[in-house]
């Protein structure tokens, strides 16, 4: 029974419902309004940022899963380009992202279901990351269907935002900086950037993607241009509605705008969506970092890990690798904080995107004489070097500066 493999039973619908549910998710919900209190009138500028710098680097997600379709995902990726020993230790740092990112949502959807039924807090986190966990034991295929149609209703609610915002379009002016001028932008770029964890699920599906050479990377780079026409419309619409301010005040920052337009029924509506929009990526977040569980387990030669590479049950799934996350999701998710968790998770998912992008100029050095050209392959390379690769290592280094401001000077 350990030995099954992963079946492929994914194709491009559902990589690409995967890619945009996993980025279009709590970001948008649970984070505006931090963000704005930052960017004010320019917060539409703090998601181009943070689309174009992780999309850099889905360029190299790209090219590493067209090269090497591996549920690792940047585990397997750090391992080509530095080896086994760096990227078990980098295994770490990938694990407790995709764990304490599944809590923080966690906390958000405690929020949100709070707002229209009275129970615990923590009742709320063990039932939906348990959930979650169910639907990823009956498989990718499974889990699939209910990531497809909670991202259709989430999309459908954005797209309900910008539609009666539409008229209020050109009423503010949206290259108006607030006080904290283009800091603001940049550091409400770096907040924003914990939505993008996405990219680091989505490659993890690929031992179950068919042809994954060609479709993932197809997926990863059209979900990030689908998320960054979404976010900025949003954005848009949002400020032009309530102004940066009173969305910065807001307890739920789009149920807010919302309830402006089209009342309390209008509001009730948005968080049922959010809580679509937040139970679907805690999904992926459990699936994606079981499948590096797996991976890390099946390479490795620890002998306790070897029980996460049992697959088993009725969805030919690692169930003791996603028994294992959900626990651990269970435990940072009972910490409450919403804004701490989601801070401390977004400067591990820093971490692991520089550190693919770095692996990726690595290997690429490595292998400058005899590599052959991948089915995906970055552009605009000199001496087998991409340049996009070195432009998205060194804007992640600058907006994990504007993370550690955000953290010191209390913006979260």
């Amino acid at each position: 029974m350990g030995k099954r493999k992963l079946k492929r039973t994914l194709g491009f619908w559902d990589i690409l419902m995967f890619g945009v549910g996993g980025i279009v998710g709590a970001g948008i919900y649970a984070i505006i309004g931090e963000a704005a209190a930052l960017g004010g009138n320019m917060l539409w500028l703090s998601f181009v940022i943070a689309a174009c710098v992780a999309l850099l680097t889905g360029l190299s997600y790209a090219e590493f899963v067209s090269r090497f379709p591996d549920s690792g995902g940047s585990f397997e990726y750090i391992k080509q380009s530095l080896g086994p020993k760096s990227a078990l230790v980098m295994s770490v740092f990938m694990v407790f992202t995709g764990v304490v990112a599944a809590a923080a949502i966690s906390i958000s959807f405690a929020d949100y279901l709070s707002r229209l039924w009275e129970l615990p807090s923590w009742i709320i986190v063990i039932g939906i990351i348990g959930l979650m966990a169910v639907f990823n034991i009956f498989g990718a295929k499974h889990s699939s269907y209910f990531n497809s149609i909670a991202t259709l209703i989430t999309i459908t609610g954005l797209a309900v935002i910008i539609g009666v915002c539409l008229p209020e379009f050109g009423s503010v002016d949206l290259t108006q900086l607030n006080s904290n001028g283009w800091t603001g932008v940049l550091a409400g770029s770096a907040l924003i950037f914990f939505s993008y964890i996405g990219f680091e699920d989505l490659v993890k599906m690929a031992e179950e993607t068919k042809n994954p050479e060609k479709v993932m990377p197809r997926g990863i780079l059209l979900s990030g241009l689908i998320v960054l026409l979404l976010y900025v419309l949003v954005a848009i619409s949002s400020v032009s509605v309530l102004s940066w301010n009173g969305l910065a005040q807001a307890e739920g920052p789009l149920a807010a705008v919302i309830k402006t337009k089209l009342g309390s029924i209008g509001s009730t509506g948005l968080i049922i969506v959010a809580l679509f929009a937040t139970s679907k990526t805690i999904l992926s977040n459990i699936l994606g970092t079981s499948r590096l569980l797996y991976d890390i387990a099946r390479d490795s030669k620890i002998k306790w890990l070897k029980k996460f590479t049992t697959i088993s049950g009725i969805g030919n799934a690692p169930n003791y690798a996603i028994i294992a996350i959900a626990l651990t999701a269970v435990g940072f998710g009972l910490l409450g904080n919403l804004k701490l968790v989601a801070s401390i998770s977004n400067i591990f998912i820093f971490i692991v995107f520089g550190m693919v992008n770095f692996s990726m100029i690595r290997y690429r050095y490595k292998n400058r004489k005899d590599l052959k050209k991948a089915p995906f392959h970055i552009p605009m390379n000199v001496r087998n070097i991409p340049i996009p690769t070195l432009i998205a290592l060194l804007t992640i280094l600058i907006l994990f500066g504007y993370n550690i401001y955000n953290l010191t000077q209390g913006n979260l």
